[in-house]
């Protein structure tokens, strides 16, 4: 993993979208919850915040205007990235 990389998540508690840097264990949403980074799905991780931003805005326009289903999205999890990351 390099030091750039961001990841789109969802919070637990209240499902809001956020952009998380893959540098740190935890994230605080901004509803109070303290989201542990290993036990979240990331929903896609980009190599700059700008570009994990853009991406979620386009996420959002989607979601404004009836149901957007995660697998459209394409999702892994923590250990799956880490691994995937070992591997290359």
């Amino acid at each position: 993993m390099t030091d750039t990389e961001f990841a789109i998540i969802g919070c637990p508690k209240c499902r809001r979208m956020q952009v998380a840097s893959l540098l740190h264990a935890t994230k605080t949403c901004a509803c109070g919850y303290k989201i542990d980074l290993s036990k979240v799905k990331l929903l896609r991780v980009c190599g700059s915040a700008d570009e994990a931003g853009e991406l979620l805005r386009s996420f959002a326009a989607p979601k404004n205007s009836g149901f957007v289903s995660a697998s459209t999205i394409g999702t892994c999890s923590a250990s799956e990235f880490i691994a995937e990351k070992k591997n290359d």
